[in-house]
């Protein structure tokens, strides 16, 4: 029922007699291709990751920019696991996702999303299936210290699922990363391995995606940060302005050794006022101005002035590429 509701219509060709669809979702290929040949209890967990991009046939009076569309790309990946394995895989993938919005600097609030008590109709799955997945989420949030609200009515029809919520610059909350343990999916595409005993078991199934939808965290980040991204980020990391044409050469040369660090810069060399271009690269969220004249030439420094007007300090080229370098490897040591 959901795939059929969400879903655009089958494409038919007449030639051949074929009906095509476009994919809602990613979930059931990867169950395939766990299918495709037997498994043992040896071989679980088996990971199965995927940029996929979905189509889904969302009203029109439900598409908003990039943040709801009706084709986008999800970081997509399936874990599928015996049931003594579950709750180690969850708080594994608790720890991916947490990484990731710290990253991107964003503060992020947990969501328990549950069935709807009193409308158990469009949900698949036995009451005993559902409780051991919203059992399974409840028990890794408590041992990781993650304070969760709940939500009824916000669940997957196949399971329950943690979400991570964010608010954006104006206080709008977007559901972005997402984890979802799912007891249904494997019994319904029957799939099995071979336990320790020689028996067959079906696997349990957890999906999961810390960016969500591409899309929709692109257009979340941009508001969020009003364009001032991270500095390991951001295209351009630092703006070199000469004082004047004769400083070009030196500019030059000083971003040249930027690139050999392994530091990213443009040169402003437009004949226009320093002010004009302090303000016109500050729009452009460039991190760091890096003025360069006639003293900064004759020594071999560079005038540092950070985004938005903080105190300026002149710095060897190698002292400036080793503070980008240490702020970026502090921001991304958990990658």
């Amino acid at each position: 029922a959901h795939y059929g509701k969400d879903s655009f219509q089958p494409i038919h060709t007449p030639e051949e007699d074929e009906e095509y669809m476009l994919k809602p979702m990613n979930c059931p290929h990867h169950c395939e291709i766990f299918a495709w040949k037997p498994r043992s209890y040896r071989d679980l967990p088996l990971r199965i990751a995927e940029f996929g991009t979905v189509y889904r046939y969302e009203q029109s009076g439900e598409l908003h920019g990039l943040t709801r569309v009706r084709s986008f790309t999800q970081d997509d990946a399936h874990l599928f696991c015996r049931p003594d394995q579950v709750k180690q895989e969850f708080l594994n993938v608790m720890d991916i996702i947490g990484i990731v919005l710290s990253a991107f600097g964003f503060n992020f609030e947990a969501q328990i999303s549950l069935r709807d008590p009193n409308d158990h109709e469009k949900y698949v799955g036995t009451d005993e299936d559902w409780a051991l997945a919203e059992k399974a989420i409840v028990e890794a949030c408590q041992e990781k210290g993650l304070p969760a609200k709940v939500e009824y009515g916000e669940a997957a029809f196949y399971g329950p699922k943690l979400d991570f919520m964010i608010k954006d610059a104006i206080g709008r909350r977007w559901q972005l990363g997402t984890i979802q343990v799912d007891y249904n999916l494997p019994k319904r595409f029957q799939l099995e391995y071979t336990d320790e005993d020689n028996t067959k078991k079906t696997p349990v199934m957890i999906h999961r995606a810390p960016f969500g939808s591409m899309e929709r965290f692109c257009a979340v980040l941009i508001e969020h940060t009003s364009g001032h991204f991270p500095l390991w980020l951001t295209p351009d990391q630092v703006a070199i302005l000469p004082l004047s044409e004769k400083y070009n050469d030196y500019a030059q040369e000083v971003a040249k050794k930027f690139d050999m660090g392994g530091v990213r810069a443009t040169i402003d060399l437009r004949n226009e006022k320093l002010g004009r271009k302090i303000r016109d690269n500050e729009l452009k969220r460039i991190p760091y101005m890096v003025i360069v004249g006639e003293k900064e030439a004759a020594d071999g420094t560079v005038a540092v002035r950070p985004q938005g007007g903080g105190e300026q300090s002149v710095k060897t080229i190698q002292e400036f590429i080793d503070e980008v370098n240490a702020r970026v490897a502090e921001m991304t040591k958990d990658f």
